[in-house]
């Protein structure tokens, strides 16, 4: 495709802007031990906090990673805390706003108390850690991205306040610019309980912390095989061998050939991320006036909100589904983001990035056992606060000898409905054009 180098600004960046305050580095990493308790796979969100527990515990805990700390998606996503979870909408497609079958209301409802439990978490963290992350709790605005998608957003305000009161509210059109300075939404839900913070820093936050608690953290240490059984695992990796009671995979949207039954019950989707230069500060004001994150309804969804300061805009979504090269997803999401605020034509671009997102195909996140060995995995794009949480959970269930009381270790975790799926998303090019469509047609019928 063509792209339109008019958009980008001279001190242009294909990395993401968080870099510039916390880059992932290798400060603590040190020699692999040759036995530790607990060995930790993946040093993101939900690695660090089950190492932090652990330790606090009194427990051995080691932390490795092939990259540098937080090099995935920890220091790469768009920084938005949410407690709700995706009510119906998966891989399996729809809008996200379907009514929940009575066979399936407390299940769902147990799911969300817990995310509700996740997203308190985060800020118990911050405090507890003395992160200092720009953390704010200004709420959530989700657009309807038709008509015909606002009624469901009525309904599942009505369900999220009856179940787990996140003071949830419709907006109609004709009063959404109190939320955000856009015409391009038929109205929208307002969910107080959400909140934002800079991705990196609170990363570094954790890792600082897992450093002072005596966490080992091995960077640059690819994991090449797992061999044994609980109590009696041997690591192989690329710096030597560890011997460990128990492992913990918290791979992610990294997840690999290391751990094949997990791989094959995640998708790794590629989310793009642009930032633009400093706007005027009464453009800035006019965009999100109450400094919410922003989300929306179709099936191929964009997230986007102001940046610490509030003069810079981020813009995330799904430009295309597999990884292009920034200057692409930079001219895709530049025209998305201008659809939705025509006022910002002409800013100029300074980061863009990708990284990649887990999703499942019930949309949920997953913790557990498979082969002996602890994971958890599947945040669907709200990872911020959901794998710092299961992180946690996954680190008590270890510490209770097996037994949790967590709602995400309960559930069944379902396969890929793809034949011989293993762990490279061939189809997504034509799931996503035909989710285009879906939409398309959903935004064509505003009648």
């Amino acid at each position: 495709m063509k792209i339109d180098q008019s958009i980008f600004h001279p001190e242009y960046k294909r990395e993401p802007y968080w870099w510039e305050a916390a880059r992932p580095g290798t400060q603590y990493s040190t020699d692999l031990p040759t036995s530790t308790e607990v060995l930790i796979v993946g040093s993101g969100y939900a690695g660090l906090s089950a190492a932090l527990e652990l330790a606090r515990e009194g427990r051995t805990a080691t932390v490795v990673d092939a990259m540098a700390f937080g090099e995935g998606a920890s220091s790469r996503s768009g920084g938005g805390v949410s407690a709700g979870i995706n009510i119906g909408k998966g891989l399996s497609g729809g809008p996200g706003q379907q009514t929940l079958s009575d066979a399936h209301q407390n299940t769902i409802i147990g799911l969300m108390s817990e995310s509700l439990a996740a997203f308190e978490f985060v800020q118990t963290l911050i405090e507890r850690e003395a992160i200092e992350c720009h953390y704010e709790r200004h709420g959530r605005f989700v657009g309807a991205f038709s008509k015909a998608h606002y009624p469901g957003l009525a309904k599942k305000a009505e369900f999220l306040n009856q179940h787990i009161d996140l003071d949830a509210s419709v907006i109609p059109y004709e009063e959404q610019r109190s939320d955000i300075g856009s015409d391009f939404y038929h109205g929208g839900m307002v969910i107080k309980r959400a909140g934002k913070l800079h991705p990196s820093l609170f990363h570094k936050g954790l890792l600082d912390a897992c450093n002072r608690s005596g966490v080992t953290l091995c960077a640059h240490t690819k994991v090449e095989a797992i061999t044994g059984a609980d109590h009696n695992f041997k690591i192989e990796t690329s710096r030597g061998i560890c011997r460990a009671e128990h492992v913990i995979i918290a791979t992610n949207g990294y997840t690999g050939a290391l751990t094949p039954k997990l791989r094959n019950r995640i998708v790794p989707i590629s989310s793009q991320i642009i930032v633009t230069e400093e706007l005027p500060e009464d453009l800035a004001r006019e965009l999100i006036p109450n400094g919410r994150t922003i989300s929306e309804t179709p099936r191929i969804t964009s997230y986007y909100r102001m940046l610490p300061g509030e003069r810079r805009v981020m813009y995330g979504g799904r430009a295309r589904f597999h990884d292009v090269p920034p200057d692409v997803s930079a001219t895709l999401l530049y025209r998305m983001m201008t659809d939705r605020w025509p006022q910002l034509k002409g800013t100029r671009i300074t980061h863009s990035w990708s990284g990649f997102v887990a999703m499942t195909t019930d949309a949920l996140p997953h913790m557990g056992e498979v082969d002996g060995l602890h994971f958890c995995t599947g945040c669907n794009g709200s990872g911020v606060a959901m794998m710092p949480y299961l992180g946690r959970q996954v680190a008590r269930r270890i510490l209770q000898g097996g037994q949790t009381d967590c709602a995400y270790g309960k559930i069944d975790f379902p396969g890929v409905p793809v034949p011989l799926y293993r762990g490279h998303p061939w189809f997504l090019p034509v799931v996503g054009e035909y989710y285009r469509y879906l939409d398309r047609r959903d935004r064509r019928n505003n009648t």
